[in-house]
């Protein structure tokens, strides 16, 4: 059995370039690619991942149908902005099988980002900074957060994913407008206080401390921590791993 991981490759959001389940899970000689190219390898399971890519799941020229293939969504975003999407319902159609990372979402199986599963979250190093802020590189401008310049700073936009989880481990408290900036500080058990620009922030498995563009510093202080969340996200990434494992043995 081929199978292949899609997302999309070339974004410069670190979170979105380090979803791929293959980089925490050995399936052999799986390949990956974006899906949005069209010189995607044939194959027999298709897996996509990477979170708001749900909604162009029936458009993305990668996305391969038929022949029996099996295709299967990890760690999506499945809630639309407005409560009908035929966006949405389209590419629900064309899944076989959907992981969706909104906790609450009952028609799916649960199935966070797998980045979860990084070795980093396994004993992340000690805070140096009493806060820190991991701002959205396309987001924070617009947002006028006035953020003051004695709190260290960084974009999502930053090199790799080490980057990005030696900076949030830095702070005791993480205040992000990222969604992976907010999720990876829950899962390091570190005070967070979220900046949400939209609704994809209000879904996670535990909630942090939500705050306004305009209000977020005097938020600061009731930035709370989540220290079971890594357990929590963990157990179900492996539940919807050993749920795909299943399909992939009766494919076979």
């Amino acid at each position: 059995m081929k199978l292949h991981f899609q997302h999309i490759r070339d974004t410069t959001n670190v979170g979105d370039r380090s979803c791929s389940p293959f980089d925490y899970f050995d399936w052999g000689d799986a390949t990956v690619s974006d899906v949005r190219e069209s010189n995607t390898p044939d194959h027999d399971i298709g897996i996509y991942g990477g979170g708001k890519i749900f909604g162009g799941l029936s458009s993305y020229k990668g996305v391969q149908r038929g022949n029996g293939r099996l295709n299967i969504a990890w760690g999506v975003g499945t809630l639309s902005t407005f409560s009908i999407s035929l966006r949405y319902y389209r590419s629900r159609r064309l899944m076989d099988l959907i992981g969706s990372r909104d906790y609450g979402d009952e028609r799916f199986d649960y199935a966070p980002c797998s980045s979860c599963m990084a070795p980093f979250f396994d004993t992340p190093p000690a805070p140096v900074h009493d806060v820190v802020f991991y701002a959205h590189a396309g987001k924070t401008t617009g947002m006028c957060l006035d953020i003051p310049k004695h709190i260290p700073v960084l974009t999502n936009a930053c090199a790799d994913l080490e980057t990005a989880l030696q900076f949030i481990a830095s702070g005791k408290t993480v205040v992000s407008n990222s969604y992976h900036g907010v999720y990876w500080a829950l899962l390091m058990g570190r005070k967070t206080l979220a900046v949400p620009f939209s609704n994809k922030f209000g879904h996670y498995r535990e909630r942090p401390h939500y705050a306004t563009a305009k209000n977020w510093r005097d938020e600061i202080t009731n930035a709370v921590a989540r220290p079971e969340m890594l357990s929590l996200v963990r157990t179900a990434t492996q539940k919807f791993k050993t749920t795909i494992d299943d399909q992939i043995a009766q494919k076979s």
